[in-house]
């Protein structure tokens, strides 16, 4: 199978995440190993790049914008803020000219809710494949969250699983089934590429560990903060554990437009949708999982609406 592009795995290892509420968090925490009922155990994501093609598509997995104890794959196509803006170059063998712009610009990317100095590591692969694997499990929509759980995920699994997918060299595929951990990590990704990088944001960032939370607030998605006088008073908070957005909805010609807003009030997105169903935006209604950029879910008198971006 013929490799047609790059993968570069990409990982945070300063980066703290929430425990996932496994059977494990209590005796980790007993053992100072989490602090806060939080892991400093990083944050991973991917890059994919087709051979003189300029753009480059941005993947990840982590618990934004999704119901409990679950999490979803963003894109540029679900989460606009993921668009990666640098241009690439090629030579005339295929090698990168400008990887290092790429990795400054991911690097600086508040949207990444990456921490720290950014690790990354590029390896030739089957992008066709790979892309493959990062859209079925992005149309799975919400998916368990957890390092260990047979049908769940995190960001390292994640990337790990495209990796799977990608590779064509047959050690380099056994490599990814033999791990020296019982769970890939981010850094552990990047360490299993050949051509490696350390790249340090601009603004340098140091993340303490953050406070401990209520027990409430350990077993919920994120409060709505509150909401900036810059947009729609109508606008709904719907988030995750991990991030959350402003979701305001209105008629437009027969259509919907759709703006999302960060919980800072800047636009993240907006865009014109449309739905197959009946819609009386009149009645009371509440935005609800899943809804991203792409797709919108609104629950009206008990019942599930869909809208679809169409421009």
């Amino acid at each position: 199978m013929k490799n047609d592009g790059y993968l570069i795995a990409l990982a945070w290892p300063e980066t703290y995440c929430k425990q996932a509420g496994g059977w494990y968090d209590p005796l980790l925490s007993f053992l100072r190993i989490s602090s806060n009922n939080y892991y400093k155990v990083g944050h991973a994501a991917l890059v994919l790049v087709t051979t003189h093609q300029s753009e480059a598509h941005y993947f990840d997995f982590g618990r934004y914008h999704a119901p409990f104890g679950h999490g979803r794959v963003r894109s540029k196509l679900t989460d606009h803020e993921l668009i990666i803006h640098t241009k690439l170059a090629f030579d005339s063998k295929g090698n990168i000219l400008n990887l290092q712009y790429l990795l400054e610009e991911v690097a600086n990317k508040e949207a990444c809710h990456g921490i720290g100095p950014l690790h990354a590591g590029i390896y030739p692969v089957n992008v066709a494949k790979a892309h493959a694997k990062a859209n079925e499990l992005q149309q799975k929509q919400h998916i368990p969250y957890g390092p260990f759980l047979k049908n769940g995920s995190n960001c390292s699994r994640f990337v790990r699983d495209v990796m799977k997918a990608g590779f064509t060299h047959p050690l380099n595929k056994i490599l990814l089934y033999l791990p020296l951990v019982l769970t890939p990590t981010p850094k552990g990704n990047v360490r299993l590429l050949k051509n490696k990088f350390v790249i340090n944001p601009r603004i340098k960032t140091h993340q303490c560990a953050p406070e401990k939370k209520t027990k409430t607030a350990l077993l919920s998605t994120l409060s709505p903060p509150l909401k900036p006088k810059n947009i729609p008073y109508a606008s709904q908070w719907l988030s995750g554990e991990g991030a959350g957005s402003w979701f305001h909805i209105s008629t437009q010609n027969e259509r919907f437009l759709v703006e999302r807003f960060s919980p800072e009030g800047q636009l993240e997105c907006q865009g014109i949708f449309r739905s197959s169903q009946t819609i009386n935006l009149s009645s009371e209604f509440h935005v609800h999982y899943p809804s991203n950029c792409q797709q919108i879910s609104l629950i009206i008198k008990n019942e599930l609406f869909q809208l679809e971006a169409i421009k």
